[in-house]
């Protein structure tokens, strides 16, 4: 039987991991700017004080989980990323510890999605010869996605230039934006595929256009260094969302095609 609050309590758990993001993000961006945007409460004790609040959340999402016997072992991964990724944190280590927070919100989000109604209604199988590409894309677009917010932090702290960043983003966009679209094509009336595909369409499109604006910016030498840092912010919120997208639709083609193929497989034997 699906815990309704279970899941209610780890979509709670993952929109404060992406707010705890979005204020390193902030903080973050805020340092590197042209010029200083005024603090306000936004600084990195108050960072760390909501980093903790957040790894208790993520406790007690793996406790309930372990209790519900709901995929505990997610949960316990995503207590475990928060914990390292505070420990380099403190060590300062800003590009592992920017990747490792990206990595624990898509786990929360994963597990959001094992405890929804939906995901425990079963699977709605599909056939995998339609769109024979679409399960290794899907399978290949976390890990990129992955590899570019590596890049992309690397740049934001100048361990490297732009260069690796822009290769990294065309690679992961052209993946996600290809195995979303045969989802399209291929699966409209999949609800769950559709649905995962459409996230991850949006989410990905807005970060292209997220990543542009903050170079143009850039490239301009703007002096207002607020917009800067907004759009810079909200750049690596959104490659948060396109990481734990990305995850989903990975989930929901592992799900709904692999068996499908296994017992049309199973059915000529």
């Amino acid at each position: 039987m699906v815990d309704a609050g279970l899941h209610r309590y780890a979509v709670v758990v993952a929109i404060c991991v992406l707010i705890l993001i979005a204020v390193g993000a902030y903080i973050t961006s805020e340092a590197v700017a042209p010029q200083q945007a005024p603090s306000g409460m936004l600084h990195a004790p108050f960072h760390t004080a909501m980093a903790v609040v957040v790894g208790i959340l993520a406790l007690g999402l793996a406790i309930w989980q372990s209790l519900a016997k709901e995929g505990f072992f997610l949960g316990w991964a995503a207590v475990g990323f928060i914990v390292i990724d505070g420990w380099v944190g403190w060590l300062g280590w800003p590009v592992v510890h920017a990747s490792l927070a990206a990595l624990a919100f898509a786990i929360v989000v994963a597990i959001a999605v094992v405890t929804s109604s939906v995901w425990n209604a079963g699977p709605e199988f599909v056939d995998g010869q339609a769109a024979p590409l679409l399960r290794p894309l899907a399978i290949a677009a976390p890990p990129l996605v992955l590899l570019q917010i590596v890049f992309g932090a690397a740049y934001r702290h100048k361990a490297t230039g732009i260069m690796p960043h822009m290769g990294g983003a065309m690679i992961a966009a052209l993946t996600t934006l290809v195995a979303a679209s045969l989802v399209m094509q291929q699966y409209p009336q999949h609800r769950p595929l559709r649905s995962a595909a459409i996230w991850l369409l949006s989410i990905v499109l807005l970060q292209v256009t997220l990543g542009v604006t903050a170079f143009t910016m850039q490239l301009l030498e703007l002096e207002n260094s607020v917009a800067l840092v907004i759009a810079a912010t909200s750049h690596v919120v959104v490659g948060s969302l396109t990481l734990a997208a990305s995850l989903v639709l990975a989930m929901q083609v592992q799900r709904n095609m692999r068996r499908a193929v296994a017992g049309a497989t199973a059915g000529k034997t």
